[in-house]
C-alpha cells in the first residue's frame, strides 16, 4: 500500500474555480456591452472551453466564455472536439507549453508549438506558414 503525498501549490489566483463565480457575472456583463461578430466572418468553428461544444449563439458563446473564470475548463475535450473538426496543428499562445504538450499527445501526428518556442515573430510566421496554413 502506498501512502498519500500532499504538496502545497503556490497559487495566486483560483482561477477556473466557483470562488470567481462573482467575476463571471461581472465578465458576462462586460460581455454583453462590447460589440461582437458572431458568426466570425472568418467562418471559423468556435468551442466552449467549459464543454467543448460548437458554439451557435451569440449569447451562448458569451455566457460559457464567461463561465470559463469560474468553472474548470475542459482543455483535452476541446482539443479532442479541434481533431475530430479537421484541425491541421496547434499553436499555443502561452506562457508556457501544458497546452501544446497536451495537443502533442491527443494528436501525434500533427505539428503543435508553443509560442515559447520561437526566438522571433518571424520564427512563429515561417512555422505557420510550413506547418499550419492551408
Amino acid at each position: 500500500m502506498h501512502g498519500a503525498r500532499m504538496v502545497a501549490l503556490p497559487v495566486e489566483v483560483a482561477s477556473h474555480t466557483e470562488r470567481l463565480a462573482g467575476a463571471s457575472a461581472v465578465f458576462r456583463e462586460a460581455l454583453r456591452l462590447a460589440p461582437a461578430v458572431f458568426p466570425p466572418r472568418t467562418g471559423a468553428r468556435i468551442l466552449s472551453g467549459i464543454d467543448a461544444a460548437p458554439v451557435v449563439s451569440r449569447e451562448t458563446g458569451l455566457d460559457k466564455l464567461a463561465a470559463q473564470i469560474s468553472q474548470t475548463v475542459q482543455w483535452a475535450d476541446c482539443l479532442q472536439a479541434c481533431v475530430e473538426a479537421g484541425a491541421t496543428g496547434f499553436l499555443e499562445l502561452g506562457p508556457g507549453h501544458a497546452l501544446s504538450g497536451m495537443a502533442a499527445e491527443i494528436a501525434p501526428g500533427l505539428p503543435v508549438r508553443a509560442l515559447d518556442d520561437f526566438r522571433s515573430v518571424q520564427g512563429v510566421r515561417t512555422w505557420l506558414m510550413r506547418h499550419v496554413s492551408p
